[in-house]
C-alpha cells in the first residue's frame, strides 16, 4: 500500500484530470464525450475491482493473524497449564515424602517403644522370680 501522502498526491492529479477533462469535453462532440464517461465508468469499475481484491487480500490476511494469534495463546494457555499441573504433581510427590517420612518415624518411635515395653517386662518378670525366690527363702 502507498504512503497515504502518495496518495494524497494521486488523488490530487486525478482532480486536476478530471478538471482537464471536463474543460476539454465543452469543445468535443457528443460522441467524444460518451466515450469519455464510458472510459471514466471503466476506470471506476476497475478500482472497485481493485479495492474489492484489496479489501479481501487484507481480510485474508487479518483472519490469519487472527487464527495465528489464537493458536498462539492457547499454546501458552496449555504451557501455563502444565507448568501448574507439573507444579501440583511436585507439591503432591512433596507431601507424600513427607507423609511417608513422619509414618516411619512413627514406626520407628513405636518399635522403640515395644523394645521398652519387653525391656520393662522381662525385668518386671525377673523382679517377680526374685520376688518369689526371696519368699520361698523365708
Amino acid at each position: 500500500m502507498k504512503p497515504l501522502s502518495e496518495q494524497l498526491q494521486d488523488l490530487s492529479a486525478r482532480a486536476k484530470k478530471a478538471e482537464d477533462d471536463a474543460a476539454a469535453a465543452r469543445s468535443e462532440a457528443r460522441t467524444d464525450i460518451q466515450a469519455r464517461s464510458e472510459k471514466l465508468q471503466a476506470d471506476a469499475a476497475a478500482r472497485k475491482v481493485q479495492v474489492d481484491t484489496a479489501a479481501a487480500s487484507a481480510k485474508d490476511e487479518i483472519a490469519k493473524r487472527w487464527a495465528n494469534l489464537q493458536a498462539q495463546m492457547q499454546a501458552n494457555t496449555d504451557d501455563i497449564k502444565a507448568d501448574i499441573a507439573a507444579t501440583k504433581a511436585e507439591v503432591a510427590a512433596e507431601r507424600a515424602e513427607r507423609k511417608a517420612e513422619r509414618a516411619e518415624d512413627n514406626a520407628a518411635s513405636a518399635i522403640a517403644f515395644a523394645y521398652d515395653a519387653i525391656d520393662y517386662a522381662e525385668s518386671a518378670v525377673l523382679d517377680a522370680i526374685m520376688a518369689r525366690a526371696d519368699a520361698s527363702a523365708v
